[in-house]
């Protein structure tokens, strides 16, 4: 019972802290700039192992708008592509341009190389729900004082059209003091892009040290005491 009471005083006073500290202005910065993945059609007549000895990976392609196409890609470009943030990728054509993301992506269990890709089309005018990295910017002033900065989620749901859609979102924690937090609400989302979490779940928060934290709750023992 004592163990209860003390973790419900420690919650109490670190929410009390957070609301009576005046909320700070998030800058939440968009990328909007989306990777383009360079892909040819691909020729079935040619193995796949003649594929890869030239540097090449078999793929395929399809969507609502798009037949199942069979298609290739460069082992290089594949990888820097993969590298970048953002599940949302720029496929160019003489044509149009066309929106992806990766439906699968296939390695070898023992060395690891890409062996095959899949994509599917993004449609540009219908709404769609992708995985973007959350990145921080900056260091938290509560950091001067030991205070820890904590991302509770690398990465975001989002809701929105391929065109609307970032390529990861950048929020600014150098106004976060020792005990504040940043949540969902914070972040301030394109007009047409709505985030597809809880609007209060916490992204950051920057943690006191294990000192003050030992502090607050001699003190919230202490309290209970005298009470």
């Amino acid at each position: 019972m004592h163990l209860i009471y003390k973790s419900i005083c420690v919650r109490l006073l670190l929410t009390n802290r957070n609301r009576s500290t005046k909320k700070r202005m998030v800058m939440s910065k968009m990328t909007n700039k989306l990777t383009q993945l360079k892909i040819e059609d691909r020729d079935l007549h040619t193995k796949t192992h003649e594929l890869r000895d030239m540097g090449l990976i078999p793929g395929t392609m399809y969507g609502p708008n798009v037949e199942n196409t069979p298609v290739r890609a460069s082992e290089l470009d594949l990888k820097k592509a993969i590298s970048k943030t953002g599940e949302v990728y720029e496929v160019k054509s003489k044509k149009r341009t066309i929106f992806v993301k990766f439906e699968e992506i296939q390695r070898d269990p023992v060395s690891k190389e890409l062996v095959h890709f899949s994509l599917v089309e993004l449609p540009k005018g219908e709404t769609n729900e992708v995985e973007v990295p959350i990145v921080a910017m900056g260091e938290p002033a509560g950091r001067k004082k030991g205070g820890v900065l904590v991302l509770m989620h690398d990465n975001i749901t989002l809701s929105g059209t391929p065109k609307d859609m970032p390529a990861k979102v950048e929020i600014d924690v150098s106004g976060l003091d020792i005990a504040e937090n940043l949540t969902v609400a914070d972040m301030k989302l394109p007009k047409k892009v709505e985030a597809m979490m809880d609007m209060e779940e916490v992204i950051a928060i920057c943690r006191p040290p294990a000192k003050e934290e030992s502090t607050e709750e001699e003190s919230s023992d202490e309290m209970m005491l005298e009470s």
